[in-house]
């Protein structure tokens, strides 16, 4: 059936009734977005009527004849016209604000000087392309005053059918988009439901949404940027997550190919994708089918093949190469960092050409002039944590700082080392074996938020701050988190959707809500460090195999988060081939020990779940951070009590760790995280702690 949201409004208010209820447009587009969305019906689209007569008349009565550029002609001078209108209205209001007489003067020009006598006084020389565009000047200089010759280049290529664009690190790409995007919306008359950002994470469709609200204000809401996986599950009308999203590619595909989604649904004329060189061959596909479906769709693909470390997952820069070779793409190159001194950009390029197959054939330059330090330190040994601390304590450290390792379990051991010696630092963790909704914090503000409605009342969601603060002020998963309702809240400044925030929480990993503090130091994995910058950064590669092109762009990644200063640890001999004037180098010869401490992070695995049944009673007032008591079987809380059991296999892990000389000796929560029995059919809270081990403590 077709309907209005007006004609929906009055018939609701003329329904017979004991009282007469009355409603606002608002609340019916409300209860038609809850109904879509609980598939309890299906819109197909909208149309916005006029009841305006036309008289339309065929004048060619050959269908052959097809339109050549020569017959807009006159409807492009007609909305030329129109715009400089606009322009000159703009003015004339400026005058009369600022300088009345003036304002009289220029109204009497237009109507008594011919029209380009009159643009040749009143906007001369470059005011004259002013008036040409459709955006005021003001905007403009917001758009393109900021950037650099490059950048204006993919800014202004609106002709080409396709674009990839390489961009190095720190070259602003995140800045590039924002603006192409806001370039296509204003200076192109890009239809907002017309245009498609696909990202790979959350967080980076969080961070694209912000910087757009900044630029284009409210505009930037309507604009759809998504991650691949959840454009899928919009799609197909199901509700998904990271973990649930194995397949959904696939299905999505076929189901385009098949004609089982609705043809509008997909109907796009530009598709804008970041980060691209992490394209597998599932998302490739998606990308190919909506080329297919979109005759004539522009792809604007941006990435840095150079930093494509997730080969693991499928991950492939050859997909940027067949969009330039079999789709005519117009390729660019950003090669100017902005990031990090001239000596780290010099360190970088030396190295990143013993890479193969590189899509830049031009070096990167730094736009810094301020000289930085690069030190390399060689070991003939191994056990590089002890050296690697002692070298962070002893240097003098202003700005944001990160130690970056190549495993999780080195990343742990460095962090406790540094808080033992007194230093903040902070483990950049991630929630691989759990769903970020299951997190106890994350959890009890879903809990407490409890919304009626599709849309959150602002009460509400003020209520449900104001209680994770009183409940979980002092947790150390506090901060994530308030880095989440924070997210929420900017790219949500007015109506807060229900499902926007559960679509958030599903697509998020806790990793994507750390903030860089100046003070703390953060420890993280390579992996998990891409796409950030510090100011300082030490790389510690213990007995790391680089000979690989993967194990290459790892190193690459990790050389260009540092800003001024780069720290390299390390019993390798990638960088010997590297001869630059300005690096440090220093032989260790020093035979190191392991550390006198190694910290554990366990996992669903290392615990026996089923024994959660019997404890959820002492686990109430329970909190992440808090210490436990080491028992021969698992771990309890200060007055004794039992709350957790190893699993067997972790158990042959600490007789194994005996045997090394380590012993438990500390122990605390990490995470308090729901987990479903799927035999009961119940859930429950699972204690997830942080064990240490100390050499020769029995």
């Amino acid at each position: 059936m077709e309907f209005s949201v007006l004609e929906l409004k009055e018939n609701f208010e003329r329904q017979s009734g004991l009282f007469q209820q009355k409603t606002t447009a608002e609340a019916v587009e409300d209860a038609l977005f809850y109904l879509s969305r609980i598939e309890a019906l299906k819109i197909e689209g909208g149309f916005m009527v006029i009841y305006n007569r036309l008289h339309i008349e065929r004048l060619e009565e050959n269908n052959k004849i097809q339109y050549k550029n020569e017959d807009y002609q006159k409807l492009n001078q007609f909305y030329e016209n129109k715009v400089q209108q606009i322009h000159i209205v703009g003015e004339y209001a400026k005058k009369m604000v600022h300088d009345y007489v003036g304002a009289l003067r220029f109204v009497d020009d237009y109507f008594q000087l011919n029209y380009s006598s009159f643009l040749g006084k009143y906007f001369p020389g470059t005011r004259g392309a002013e008036i040409k565009r459709n955006i005021t000047p003001a905007k403009y200089r917001q758009l393109f005053e900021s950037l650099s010759e490059a950048q204006r280049q993919i800014i202004d290529d609106k002709h080409s059918p396709h674009l990839v664009v390489a961009a190095g690190p720190g070259s602003g790409k995140t800045k590039v988009l924002t603006h192409k995007l806001a370039a296509l919306l204003l200076m192109e008359d890009v239809k907002h439901e017309q245009l498609l950002m696909l990202t790979f994470s959350r967080s980076a469709a969080t961070e694209f949404k912000k910087r757009l609200i900044a630029l284009i204000g409210n505009a930037a809401h309507f604009v759809e940027i998504k991650t691949f996986h959840s454009y899928c599950f919009d799609l197909l009308g199901r509700v998904g997550s990271l973990e649930k999203s194995d397949s959904i590619l696939q299905d999505t595909v076929e189901k385009i190919r098949n004609g089982e989604i609705e043809p509008n649904r997909i109907t796009k004329t530009v598709l804008v994708i970041d980060e691209a060189q992490d394209m597998n061959a599932d998302e490739y596909a998606l990308v190919n089918i909506l080329m297919e479906k979109n005759e004539g769709l522009r792809v604007i693909a941006v990435g840095d093949d150079d930093q494509n470390i997730f080969a693991f997952r499928g991950a492939d820069s050859r997909y940027l190469i067949e969009l330039i070779e079999s789709r005519q793409a117009a390729k660019y190159e950003l090669t100017t960092n902005f990031r990090s001194s001239p000596q780290i950009v010099a360190f970088a390029n030396a190295f990143v050409k013993t890479i193969s197959n590189r899509l830049k054939t031009n070096e990167i330059n730094s736009y810094q002039t301020k000289a930085g330090h690069l030190k390399l330190v060689y070991y003939q040994s191994r056990h590089l944590i002890e050296p690697i601390v002692r070298d962070l304590l002893a240097t003098d450290l202003s700005g944001t700082t990160c130690v970056l390792t190549k495993t999780n379990e080195e990343a742990a051991q460095i962090t406790g080392l540094l808080l033992q010696h007194g230093r903040p630092a902070k483990l950049i963790q991630s929630n691989d074996g759990f769903p970020l909704q299951n997190l106890l914090e994350v959890r009890f503000f879903m809990d407490a938020l409890a919304p009626h409605s599709v849309s959150i009342a602002p009460e509400d969601w003020d209520k449900a701050k104001r209680a994770v603060y009183e409940k979980f002020g002092s947790s150390p998963k506090f901060e994530i988190v308030m880095n989440l309702v924070k997210d929420f809240q900017e790219i949500n400044p007015k109506i807060k959707y229900w499902s926007d925030f559960q679509l958030l929480v599903q697509e998020s990993k806790i990793e994507d809500f750390y903030r860089q503090e100046g003070d703390t130091i953060f420890v993280s994995t390579i992996h998990k460090a891409k796409g950030r910058e510090f100011d300082h950064v030490f790389l510690m590669l213990d007995s790391f195999n680089g000979d690989s092109d993967d194990a290459k762009r790892q190193m690459y990644v990790a050389i260009t988060r540092a800003k001024t200063r780069l720290a390299i640890h390390t019993n390798g001999r990638f960088f010997n081939h590297i001869q630059l004037p300005d690096v440090q180098r220093i032989d260790n010869t020093e035979t190191w020990l392991p550390p006198s401490k190694i910290a554990v992070q366990l996992t669903h695995k290392d615990i026996y779940l089923g024994f959660f049944a019997f404890v959820q009673h002492r686990l109430a007032a329970l909190m992440s951070g808090q210490d436990l008591q080491i028992q021969a079987e698992g771990l309890a809380d200060q007055s004794g009590n039992l709350l957790l059991k190893f699993s067997k296999k972790f158990q042959e892990q600490i007789s194994a760790h005996r045997a090394s000389g380590y012993v438990l000796t500390e122990a605390r929560v990490n995470f308090i995280v729901y987990w479903k029995d799927q035999e009961q059919g119940q859930e429950y809270k699972v204690v997830l702690p942080e064990l240490v081990f100390e050499m020769g403590r029995e």
